[in-house]
């Protein structure tokens, strides 16, 4: 008798805890076929993964603690389906799209690791496609160095506002760059060599950002900006280094679903000081995209201007045009068609959003084009 009453006690030990903590594997598979083209560049026909949602494998756990308050944990990895691999071919899997810890209650959450950088969530939830596929807005005016990410900040702490504010939502953010004190400082003269242009600071890589927003029926607004703290970057343009300058990003977007369509604006703006013989860089984008319920599928479409704004490039702008059909089979599996066409102006090559590794698409040649067309298959888990 005392035996089985110990029994019952641990299991009931056990069911308890249970109730109070779980953990989820989860997932998306995501496989396609895309052809893409470029001005002088000819074409390209392969598998991509992740042309509709980027494929991805992850695991995430929450704990009640009592009195609202809760502790998860978030670790999710990318997969590229088509190749076997990791997040890229040459690498295993990693957990780089998302690894964070978290503490949750009436007063919000609070998250610690890699996550999205606030400004990059403002940009993909005002847009068709949420950042994935050829038809995508594309992070042209993003850094190509001197910053963490775009998308994503490692060594982050962010805090999200609590449900519950009228319709008010919004996210702060901030990153340590984690550099020495006792780095060389930064000159700021004309005529500085490049290794010294591309010294650090204690405050090189840090980053502050914030969104705020307000949703209300079918009417959401939001606006975002960020700062990182010493930023270095070579335009593409000319290989002329930014040192010792802050890297700003303000975007805001706004959408209203009316249920036969869903019309949506985003506006975002990138902008590097020069600093001695760098010029100033600056570029804009601009989207109007718009959804709409056909059966049980969706149509997308979306106009896109990418505006260059930096001195001695001003003329080397282009547009994107895409438009995509989503065809839902299950609440977890659905097929996807979509088509892009890029124009450049001047000397720029920008082309279509690459979704794999393993297909990259072929820059075309000063001003010219590139198209793109992608049919695939998404199941969520």
């Amino acid at each position: 008798m005392k035996k089985s009453l110990i029994a019952l006690a641990v299991l009931g030990a056990s069911a308890a805890a249970m109730a109070q903590s779980s953990v989820t594997l989860f997932g998306i598979v995501d496989a396609g076929v895309a052809r893409t083209s470029a001005t002088g560049a000819g074409h390209r026909t392969g598998l991509i993964s992740g042309g509709a949602g980027t494929s991805r494998l992850g695991f995430r756990g929450v704990e009640d603690l009592g009195g609202g308050l809760r502790a998860g944990f978030w670790i999710e990895g990318q997969l590229n389906n088509d190749v076997g691999g990791g997040a890229t071919q040459t690498t295993g899997f990693d957990f780089m799209r998302r690894s964070t810890i978290s503490l949750s209650g009436r007063f919000g959450e609070v998250r610690i690791g890699r996550d999205f950088t606030p400004t990059y969530l403002n940009m993909i939830g005002f847009e068709p496609w949420g950042g994935r596929g050829i038809a995508s807005i594309g992070t042209l005016g993003q850094s190509t160095g001197g910053v963490n990410s775009y998308a994503r900040n490692s060594n982050s702490v962010t805090y999200f506002l609590p449900a519950g504010l009228g319709g008010i939502y919004g996210a702060i953010q901030y990153m340590f760059g984690e550099q020495a004190s006792n780095r060389a400082a930064i000159a700021d003269a004309a005529g500085i060599s490049t290794s010294a242009a591309n010294a650090t600071t204690s405050k090189t890589g840090n980053y502050l950002g914030g969104r705020i927003g307000y949703a209300s029926g079918p009417f959401n607004v939001a606006g975002g900006y960020a700062q990182y703290s010493d930023a270095v970057r070579t335009t593409g343009i000319a290989a002329a280094p930014f040192y010792a300058a802050n890297y700003k990003i303000a975007n805001i977007g706004a959408s209203w679903d009316f249920g036969f369509i869903k019309p949506m604006i985003f506006v975002g703006s990138d902008k590097i000081d020069g600093r001695a013989a760098a010029p100033n860089y600056k570029f804009n984008t601009y989207a109007i995209s718009a959804t709409a319920p056909v059966g049980t599928g969706l149509v997308k479409a979306q106009f896109v201007r990418y505006d260059n704004k930096t001195q001695g490039a001003s003329a080397n702008d282009a547009s994107q045009f895409g438009i995509g059909y989503v065809y839902t089979l299950s609440k977890r599996t659905s097929i996807y068609a979509d088509a892009a066409r890029m124009s450049n102006k001047g000397n720029a090559v920008y082309t279509l959003s690459n979704n794999s590794s393993s297909l990259v698409s072929p820059v075309p040649t000063a001003g010219g084009n590139a198209t793109g067309f992608a049919v695939g298959i998404k199941h969520a888990f």
